[in-house]
Order: structure tokens, then C-alpha cells, then sequence
């Protein structure tokens, strides 16, 4: 079993990773990804060979599909497991993409549909809705800053 080192002995230059300006310069402003939670993440792929961001922005694009509709019929029936399950959900995988606002604001709805106050957490759900936009549009600039194209 061979051992591959974790950590570089000397940190990457920077030009070797021109899209962490891209962090700084698209998604920061808004303040809509963490962009600690992006450079923990390109850790885990720093050659970028396996397109890991990517692919976990995807995932989470594939899981905002699926829940984002969910929640909003678990809303309109007024099923308050339905909304505090897509808000569980959502929270965790929102806070691994670095989307803090969506993480914690999916955290007060969770505790709210879990007392059954729906109606307390009907602003929250349209944040989360309005919030989990936001995150795609950062997502998709940040991937399209990462690819070669938006690299020029």
C-alpha cells in the first residue's frame, strides 16, 4: 500500500491556482460561498484533474431540484416533517458548499417546523427559496471561472 502525501511541503503559487482569484472576486461580494469552504474543498482536488468542485456543485444543483420542489409542496399542504426534513437536508449540504446564509437560515426553519410553527417559518422558507438562487448563480460563475474558458 503506498502512501501519498496530503499537504504540499510549500503552498501553491499564485499562479498555479488563477480561479481562487475567482473565489475572491465573484462570490465573495455577495458573500453567498464561504470561500474558506471552496479552498478546503479544491484541497481535496488540487491538481483539479478529478473536476471534484464541480462535480459536488453538481450534486448539490441535482439535490436543489429534487428538495427545492418538495419543500415547497410540503409548505403548501402545510407538512411540517415534509418542510423540517428538506430544511435538514438542505442545511448540511449547503453548509459543505460553503453557503453559510442558506446553511443557518435552513437551520431556524428546521426548528420551527420541528415545533410545528409553520407559519413562523413561511419568511424563512421563501428565504431559503430565494437564497438556494442565489447559491446556483455563484456555483455556476464559480465552476465557469474554474474551467479553462473562464480561466482567460
Amino acid at each position: 500500500m503506498s502512501s501519498a502525501p496530503v499537504h504540499h511541503a510549500t503552498p501553491p503559487s499564485p499562479q498555479s491556482r488563477p480561479a481562487d482569484n475567482a473565489v475572491q472576486s465573484v462570490v465573495m461580494p455577495q458573500g453567498v460561498l464561504n470561500a474558506e469552504a471552496i479552498r478546503r474543498l479544491r484541497e481535496l482536488d488540487p491538481t483539479g484533474e478529478s473536476h471534484l468542485l464541480t462535480r459536488v456543485f453538481q450534486a448539490f444543483e441535482t439535490s436543489l431540484n429534487r428538495l427545492l420542489p418538495q419543500l415547497e409542496q410540503a409548505r403548501n399542504i402545510a407538512d411540517a416533517a415534509g418542510v423540517r426534513l428538506v430544511a435538514h437536508t438542505l442545511k448540511s449540504s449547503s453548509a459543505t458548499i460553503g453557503a453559510m446564509q442558506l446553511s443557518k437560515v435552513c437551520a431556524e426553519v428546521e426548528a420551527m417546523a420541528h415545533e410545528s410553527r409553520l407559519d413562523a417559518a413561511a419568511p424563512g422558507i421563501d428565504q431559503i427559496l430565494s437564497e438556494s438562487q442565489a447559491v446556483r448563480e455563484a456555483l455556476r460563475r464559480l465552476t465557469a471561472a474554474d474551467s479553462p474558458a473562464g480561466a482567460a
